[in-house]
């Protein structure tokens, strides 16, 4: 186990694992769905001299416990890390996530405006009109596992098929560089399906793909400043994000090249660039 990685407890009675790295002004790094802590591990090397990092699992993943009776949704997801972050007593806070984590910093601002210094948002999942429709966009085996594990019933036995191999061509549907998803981290997100409740929270965070897209209905009350940020390959197409880019009242958005969903993993040091600016 690391010692540097420490428990947060939810109200739910669960808890989240949390990494606190390097000095100055903080900055807390959330991660998409199906992720993890660790996939933030090479921003924090980059920017540990800048910054005080906390990176953490988002409730549920990695190595944080389920609770069958929770329901995983856009709110749950912001009330945890409001929480965390007025007990951390974090101020002048510049929080950069990733899809889910791309949308989180959005609401978690409306709660607690005056603690938030920038928002840095990766391509924000923000565009589902169905179960796992973004992730179904990367490819056609996404596709078709996202199809078959939404479906009432058979998509809990579906949902169970997962494997390592089942796992990775998911996540490819992610990569322009499918070298990028190391074999040691896919080892470490394999772990987690042996988790219990892991198909539960799965399927119900999936389930509530409304919750997320319908954050865009804050945007425009978003006054804390923003970068927003895509691989030219994200899973959403120009309309969606020149609408984000309209909700947001912002003049552009960055595109980074040769880039996926998974900027983090696959364009680290232009993803600390970017924060570093």
């Amino acid at each position: 186990m690391n010692n540097d990685i420490k428990n947060f407890n939810l109200k739910d009675g669960t808890f989240i694992r949390y990494k606190k790295t390097g000095k100055g002004s903080p900055l807390l790094l959330l991660h998409t769905i199906r992720n993890r802590l660790e996939y933030s591990d090479s921003i924090v090397k980059l920017l540990k001299k800048k910054f005080t990092i906390y990176s953490i699992d988002l409730p549920g993943f990695g190595e944080s416990p389920i609770n069958t009776k929770t329901n995983y949704d856009q709110t749950f997801f912001n009330d945890c890390i409001v929480d965390f972050i007025e007990k951390k007593k974090l101020s002048r806070l510049t929080i950069a996530g990733e899809s889910i984590g791309g949308v989180l910093p959005f609401s978690i601002s409306q709660k607690i405006s005056k603690r938030i210094k920038k928002i840095f948002s990766f391509n924000p999942y923000d565009y589902d009109k169905k179960f796992g429709d973004g992730i179904g966009r990367g490819n056609f085996f996404a596709r078709f596992i996202m199809f078959h594990v939404s479906l009432p019933i058979l998509g809990n036995l579906f949902a169970r098929l997962e494997n390592k191999i089942v796992l990775k061509n998911i996540l490819n549907g992610g990569f322009v560089d499918k070298n990028k998803l190391p074999e040691n981290y896919l080892n470490l997100l394999c772990k987690s399906y042996k988790h219990p409740g892991y198909y539960y929270h799965f399927r119900n965070v999936l389930s509530n793909y409304r919750s997320w897209s319908n954050t865009k209905d804050i945007y425009s009350h978003i006054s804390i400043p923003v970068e927003l940020i895509y691989g030219d390959n994200d899973w959403s197409n120009n309309e969606e994000r020149n609408e984000t880019k309209k909700l947001l009242n912002l003049q552009n958005f960055i595109t980074i090249k040769d880039c996926g969903h998974f900027s983090f993993l696959e364009k680290p040091h232009q993803v600390a660039k970017i924060i570093l600016k």
